[in-house]
């Protein structure tokens, strides 16, 4: 048996175990690489607080342009009767028009990052495990660190 025990090595007996890890361990160091532009994106992200700022204004002036609304619609009552009035209508249009047109391409440049942050979402919940694994394994290891009081006095 003393044999048998000289001839055992813990470091390979371990290593072995753990060697079907290595791959996996490659795949998870690629991750790391992807955390710089995450910290990119994070910067980018810090543009909608003056678009915060700006859609509290743009709700001020709706609400300023909403009695123009009111009064177009009764303008529109009266222009059978009184036709000069066509004009100020058609640049009321006109109006309402650039204003819906302006607000549709603001929409559509937040399209993207609305469309990153429905992805950062799926991530956040397939990348749940790996919050869950490593406390997991951490626990793992803790459990199996060497004490002070464990080692062997000389």
């Amino acid at each position: 048996m003393s044999n048998q025990e000289a001839s055992f090595q813990p470091n390979l007996a371990v290593s072995t175990v753990f060697e079907q890890v290595k791959p996996l361990q490659e795949q998870l160091a690629q991750i790391a690489l992807i955390l710089e532009p995450m910290n990119q994106l994070s910067e980018l992200a810090r543009v909608f607080e003056p678009l915060r700022e700006f859609e509290v204004r743009i709700k001020d002036l709706a609400k300023v342009l909403e009695p123009m609304r009111n009064f177009q619609h009764q303008l529109r009552q009266v222009l059978k009767q009184f036709t000069p009035l066509e004009a100020l209508d058609q640049e009321l249009d006109q109006l309402c028009a650039a204003f819906y047109e302006s607000l549709g391409q603001l929409v559509a440049a937040l399209e993207p990052a609305a469309t990153i942050q429905d992805r950062l979402a799926q991530l956040a919940v397939t990348f749940e495990p790996a919050k869950i694994l490593r406390q997991e394994f951490s626990a793992l290891a803790q459990s199996f660190e060497r004490s002070p009081q464990a080692l062997p006095q000389q």
